[in-house]
């Protein structure tokens, strides 16, 4: 049986509009083909007081897994870690391999004349503080450290993982590092989907009503596609065979114009 994830985007110019959030887009996408597929997703301001409630609802919650993107880079605003430290009510420690691969990274920008100093500053040094406890994964591209993390409440291996805000980090972590080790093995959501010329969606209100009564184990949802004068019909279970009835079915059942 699939299991779920949560996302959870943390960032002040999320919610602004500054910036879009591409990350959670990314994340959904990649998550429908594993076992966990995306089933809540919270864009939360760079406060501790947001996330940690949050936080908090996902561990008396079911997700399997849970990823918390952005906030973890040099400056005060960066929140992340100080709201998953106090909610796991441990203390933030100096992660070495993320310091040394810091200080390599300070002493080369100071060799090209970019820094005034080879010495880490005290931003620099705030990337490397992660929660105790925690397993610090690689960042194939930056600094910050990402993180995966037992999610307390039931379920041995319910997972919170940090990753982030930079898109190509995020995305080069996710690829090398979370998905292989943390998202692999069991079935994965099963989707298809049919698509009509020239039908309103309205019409589809009877067929899906009865197809979703027919199907209890199948979600249907439209898709009006209005440049291309389309309209798509998706259908997703975690039951491949049933998918392919109720797929057959609509193929079945057009609804009339």
């Amino acid at each position: 049986m699939a299991g779920s994830s949560w996302i959870i985007a943390v960032g002040d110019e999320l919610l602004s509009g500054h910036t879009a959030d591409s990350n959670s887009h990314f994340l959904a996408g990649r998550l429908r083909a594993t076992p966990y597929p995306v089933s809540r997703i919270v864009v939360l301001p760079d406060r501790v007081s947001a996330i940690v409630p949050e936080l908090s609802m996902a561990a008396t919650g079911n997700p399997d897994r849970v990823f918390c993107c952005g906030g973890l880079g040099p400056t005060p605003d960066d929140r992340t870690y100080e709201a998953i430290a106090g909610f796991l009510g441990v203390p933030l420690l100096e992660d070495p391999a993320t310091m040394q691969r810091i200080r390599a990274r300070t002493a080369e920008l100071y060799r090209q004349g970019r820094l005034e100093s080879p010495e880490p500053n005290p931003g620099n040094r705030k990337m490397a503080l992660v929660p105790e406890g925690s397993l610090v994964l690689r960042n194939p591209v930056g600094s910050a450290p990402p993180t995966a993390t037992r999610l307390p409440g039931q379920g041995a291996s319910r997972w919170l993982i940090t990753l982030p805000g930079v898109p190509a980090e995020l995305r080069a972590i996710v690829d090398q590092e979370v998905l292989p080790r943390f998202c692999a093995g069991g079935p994965a959501l099963a989707f298809g989907e049919l698509r009509y010329s020239g039908v309103a969606e309205s019409q589809f209100y009877g067929v899906l009503t009865e197809l979703g009564e027919e199907f209890p184990q199948v979600s249907f949802g439209s898709y009006p596609q209005p440049v291309r004068g389309e309209l798509v019909i998706r259908a997703s279970s975690s039951d491949g065979s049933q998918l392919a009835r109720a797929l057959a079915r609509l193929r079945e059942v057009r609804p009339p114009a």
